[in-house]
């Protein structure tokens, strides 16, 4: 190939993947917007009581998916880049997809047998403990459309991925508003709006896997294992993602109130705005970086790293936009109820801040399968978060809960910076290379 056609299909790259970048962020934006919109509808339905209970419920799928899953679907993202025979990995696809059956029937009987215990420990009204086996059934089916959207995303298909995501959220925010305003179920027209649209993207995952021939009945114990053994130390990397990200509304709403546990719910979603940006980046640099690593040139190495930097200042940049706009977006949006939820703001969206970063680096850990390390750092991250949960909300009240989170985000982001840049050799401090015009030409 000469020097001509190498730049020829270079550009060509730089389209595809600017493509792919602008796609993930378009739908991250949309489904934010809706979002958006649907919480400031939500404030002026729904109590803050009620919306502490929603996020309780919330965060007891957010738990039960790792539990159930086993978080081994990772496995098959890894697989694809290796596993050269279609029909090998179909069977691979599909032994994945066996793991989570037993444990989530497992988990479903302790909740039939025990939904009172459960629904007191959450703070759910004792004439709804129906919801509990029903959270099973959503995390469980919630699995399979996760597997999907990772699914597209590696065969770098965003714009399937744009359609699914579409399509899911006006239907979860449709059925939402048909439930709360026309039928007034109040919070269980929310969660019954989530239930309805996770069944009906259960069977089109279903579909979209049966057309791509990628479900047989040649299940292989070998893959089956090899997949809880990937996950496995991902479910601890998991379960401190979650004690992070939500065990602080069972914090707030057992030491201070499940009111309050439903107005700090408010402030963490609007700083929770900087999770767009990280999870439309996360999207396009998982493949991104795996094609690169598989193939480390001096000028993959040199991409890798200028877009790593140009990520952080990028997330730096919006969370400086959310800090500035948030009152204004409380002001005209969300019910005066909820007022005292800004307070939050920030600090939740420097917490995700920590989060981008702590992403971005997690790939090179993924890549190489060292998965354990995840797992270890995970054991940490739980400890240390319960630990500042419990003094700093005692100290601070509902406030130390997102102080709680942001420390915790900046440790483990520290952590995985450190390993995960220590694992391959990239010009990490050649800034002068990194940054020079040629070579940011390249990227």
């Amino acid at each position: 190939m000469g020097r001509r056609d190498k730049e020829c299909w270079r550009r060509l790259l730089q389209m595809k993947f600017l493509k792919q970048l602008s796609l993930y962020t378009f739908v991250g934006f949309f489904n934010a917007g809706l979002s958006f919109l649907l919480m400031p509808y939500l404030s002026h339905y729904i109590d803050p009581a009620g919306y502490g209970i929603l996020s309780m419920i919330n965060s007891f799928v957010t738990i039960l998916i790792p539990l159930v899953g086993l978080t081994a679907a990772g496995f098959i993202a890894v697989e694809f880049y290796r596993m050269k025979d279609k029909n090998e990995y179909a069977s691979a696809f599909s032994s994945i997809q066996a793991i989570p059956i037993l444990p989530g029937l497992l988990i479903l009987l302790v909740t039939i047998f025990f939904p009172s215990q459960i629904a007191r420990f959450l703070e759910i009204p004792s004439g709804k403990t129906y919801w509990i086996p029903l959270s099973v059934l959503i995390a469980l089916l919630s699995i399979y459309y996760d597997t999907l959207m990772t699914y597209v995303v590696i065969e770098q298909k965003p714009v399937l991925y744009v359609k699914y995501s579409i399509v899911r959220v006006l239907m979860e925010v449709g059925l939402t508003v048909l439930f709360i305003s026309i039928f007034q179920l109040s919070w269980e027209g929310r969660l019954l709006s989530w239930l309805i649209a996770t069944m009906i993207s259960f069977l089109i995952s279903v579909y979209y896997f049966r057309s791509q021939r990628l479900l047989t009945l040649k299940i292989k114990r070998k893959y089956i294992r090899a997949g809880i053994l990937f996950g496995l130390p991902l479910i601890l990397h998991t379960i401190g993602k979650f004690v992070i990200n939500q065990s602080d509304r069972i914090f707030i709403a057992k030491m201070v109130s499940i009111e309050e546990a439903g107005i700090y719910n408010i402030g963490y979603q609007v700083g929770m705005v900087i999770l767009l940006f990280v999870n439309a980046v996360g999207n396009f640099f998982q493949p991104f970086l795996y094609q690169r690593l598989a193939n480390l040139t001096e000028s993959a190495k040199l991409e890798i790293v200028k877009t790593i930097y140009a990520t952080i200042l990028g997330l730096l940049f919006s969370l400086i936009l959310l800090t500035l706009g948030a009152p204004l977006l409380f002001k005209l949006l969300i019910d005066k109820s909820y007022s005292d939820g800004l307070i939050y703001v920030f600090w939740t969206g420097l917490s995700y801040f920590f989060w981008g970063i702590y992403i971005l680096f997690t790939g090179f850990i993924f890549y190489e399968k060292q998965t354990k390390q995840l797992g270890y750092l995970a054991i940490l991250n739980v400890g240390l978060n319960v630990v500042l949960n419990y003094v700093l909300i005692q100290k601070f009240g509902a406030l130390g809960a997102v102080y709680a989170t942001c420390i915790s985000f900046f440790v483990v982001a520290a952590i995985v910076v450190w390993r995960g840049s220590s694992l391959f050799n990239l010009p990490w401090f050649e800034f002068k290379k990194v940054l020079s015009k040629k070579n940011m030409a390249q990227v």
